[in-house]
């Protein structure tokens, strides 16, 4: 929970929400949305909440978790996304003077070479921009929470966790908020507490989810390729109907090529690696979001490994051989990482459809907004 003072403050601006007036998500319109940002009650409420559930980050990491905060660079030569096959987002090129570069997409790769500097855990809270089409669950610039320590991915699994259920707490806190701007206010209450309530998230593999779709009919939310499997958003949401959970659940161990090469392959078997995607349950089964919010994994630590995972993907070595011969650091250790998408657990905890409505700016491909 939060110390005292911070819960007094969220109190204080939360009681000044009343239910006077109209909090509906405004229809977006890209060139006059300015106006709406400027006298619209529900975005009022909503950058409240934001604001909160930042400095809820701040603390659970910076003194719970004990992780020092890095904020890092917005340009970078390196992208850690799209790397795996099964990938479905997109960097953004551009011309940075006379070299090509990209819109930073994750922060992992600026972190593992500080871990190697005496650091254990360190965070940030920053925005990624990627170049997909947009959707409900996609936008071209997005706010990421992400991870990164000296560990398995067994030792980030309580990590992550908390972190789930002190945003949920933080999020319960502001009661008026929540009841004017949530979709469905009695059922976010409702399932934010049982996630908090929770021991410990359920957790099946890969393998035991994709025999569960197929068993059920739901064969055909399954990509099926000659490199491995993929499940799409929607056969998540299948899924976790179909097990009938109402709290987050983890999937670990997904096919090797189809995701990232950084991450490890298990040492019982080189096909699966050591990673993990956490699945939340749509509030509302039939229009509110769901599915994959917080991803992780155990980075790859043998550089003979990363060589061979990067040629099973067909992807040139040379932009990573910096990042591969880290390894070869006297003091390297092992380390994972997750990211966990702050528009997407705003979507979640608020019911909505899309995580469009849940930014200030959303920022979206070939659509020219102001400002």
């Amino acid at each position: 929970m939060l110390p005292n003072f911070i819960i007094k403050k969220i109190k204080q601006d939360d009681s000044i929400i009343t239910n006077k007036g109209d909090f509906s998500v405004p229809p977006y319109n890209p060139i006059t949305y300015y106006k709406d940002i400027s006298s619209s009650n529900y975005f009022h409420s909503l950058l409240i909440l934001r604001h909160y559930i930042k400095i809820a980050s701040d603390y659970y990491f910076g003194f719970k978790v004990g992780a020092k905060n890095i904020d890092l660079f917005m340009l970078t030569p390196s992208i850690s996304s799209p790397i795996g096959l099964g990938s479905d987002s997109e960097a953004i090129k551009i011309k940075f003077g006379k070299l090509n570069t990209f819109l930073i997409d994750s922060s992992q790769f600026g972190f593992e070479p500080i871990l190697l500097n005496d650091f254990k855990k360190v965070y940030c809270y920053l925005p990624s921009m990627r170049g997909e089409k947009p959707d409900s669950r996609h936008l071209n610039q997005f706010f990421h929470c992400e991870v990164e320590i000296i560990g398995t991915l067994d030792d980030l699994f309580r990590i992550a966790e908390g972190y789930v259920k002190f945003l949920c707490e933080t999020v319960l806190l502001m009661e008026n908020i929540v009841d004017n701007i949530s979709n469905d206010e009695k059922r976010t209450k409702t399932i934010l507490n049982k996630t908090i309530k929770i021991k410990t998230f359920p957790k099946i593999t890969f393998d035991e989810a994709v025999d569960i779709l197929c068993k059920h009919g739901m064969k055909k939310y399954i990509n099926f390729t000659k490199k491995g499997r993929d499940i799409s958003s929607k056969g998540e949401i299948e899924l976790m109907k179909i097990l009938n959970v109402d709290t987050p659940i983890w999937i670990t161990y997904f096919d090797r090529d189809r995701v990232p090469f950084y991450q490890k392959p298990l040492s019982t078997n080189k096909e699966k690696t050591t990673n993990a995607d956490l699945l939340f349950p749509p509030l509302l089964i039939n229009n509110s979001f769901g599915g994959e919010i917080l991803g992780s994994g155990q980075r790859q630590d043998n550089p003979k490994e990363m060589y061979e995972s990067l040629k099973r993907q067909n992807i040139s070595t040379k932009p990573y051989e910096w990042y591969i011969d880290t390894r070869r650091n006297n003091n390297y250790k092992i380390t994972s990482g997750f990211g966990l998408g702050i528009e997407r657990f705003l979507a979640w905890a608020l019911a909505k459809e899309s995580i469009r409505d849940v930014i200030p700016y959303p920022r979206l491909k070939n659509i020219k907004t102001l400002p």
